[in-house]
């Protein structure tokens, strides 16, 4: 099977998006889309479907996106062992705020395990941002915030959300209760107001940032009750549940994404590692905390 079709496939896996999927492989939305018909007619089944203006993978098209990465990872492979570009340059990794504490210091440990020599740089930078920058070819990899059911990327976890106050301050026993919230773009955001509104319970926003350092600050100054990620809070906040009076949060997905043209290093493989090293190294504290 061409190769080709094999990657652009890949690709809406990884973009979750036609528009994006083609622009990242350097085609037209309409060439990518005749690209996967004539996958689909190729394997003789339907890969995609709508649901309202979004395409997604059908069943058969997430058991074939797994098979389809094994067979890329072999090509890569084979063909890493017969280039010779140069891989002493920098990976060039991007992280969300709300996994650098937590999160990016294993997959930094799990690429180092793989190449003892790597180096990285380093950006910290919201989703929505870092997306752009891999399709614009300026990152090798990046963690990034999907949906809990997504299936663009390579899956790393779960995480949930919590809310976060300061057991010295207990600003959370205030009335109004100040809330510090990631921007408007995050699904904790909106999350969050959505609670506390149905709950009827007053509230003032004061402030948003898209740093979880900087809403982390304000917290510990007990200036309001952060609502983010688990894997940003240290054991020094108070997690706050329903026992507090505080809906519970969802969850978002935390996935692992490559960029087309990458590092000489940066692989499928190498995700698949990424993926197996955290499962058996991340730990799970801060989240049975969130859970408990």
């Amino acid at each position: 099977m061409d190769s080709d079709l094999l990657r652009s496939f890949v690709a809406f896996a990884e973009c979750g998006s036609f528009n994006r999927a083609a622009d990242r492989i350097g085609r037209t939305p309409s060439a990518f889309s005749m690209q996967m018909k004539r996958l689909e007619e190729l394997v003789d089944n339907k890969l995609f479907e709508r649901d309202g203006r979004n395409v997604l993978l059908t069943n058969e098209g997430i058991t074939f996106v797994g098979y389809a990465r094994r067979i890329l990872s072999l090509q890569d492979e084979a063909m890493g062992k017969l280039r010779s570009q140069d891989a002493s340059r920098p990976i060039r990794i991007g992280c969300p705020d709300d996994y650098a504490q937590k999160i990016l210091p294993v997959v930094l440990r799990a690429i180092s395990t793989a190449y003892p020599n790597a180096q990285f740089f380093v950006s910290v930078n919201p989703t929505i941002l870092l997306r752009r920058m891999l399709d614009q070819g300026e990152l090798d990899l990046s963690i990034v915030s999907r949906s809990e059911k997504g299936e663009e990327g390579y899956f790393l976890r779960h995480e949930p959300g919590v809310w976060a106050t300061s057991p010295v301050h207990k600003q959370h026993m205030l009335d109004p209760m100040p809330l510090v919230l990631p921007a408007e773009d995050c699904k904790f955001h909106a999350w969050a107001i959505d609670a506390f509104s149905k709950s009827n319970r007053p509230f003032t926003l004061y402030a948003t940032s898209r740093q979880a350092a900087s809403l982390l600050h304000l917290v510990r100054e007990g200036l309001g009750v952060a609502a983010l990620a688990a894997a940003s809070v240290t054991p020094e906040f108070q997690v706050l549940d329903a026992r507090d009076g505080f809906p519970p949060l969802p969850a978002v997905g935390v996935a692992l994404m490559l960029s087309e043209a990458s590092h000489p290093l940066v692989d499928r493989q190498l995700a698949t590692v990424i993926q197996d090293y955290l499962n058996q190294n991340l730990d799970d504290d801060l989240t049975k905390q969130a859970a408990s």
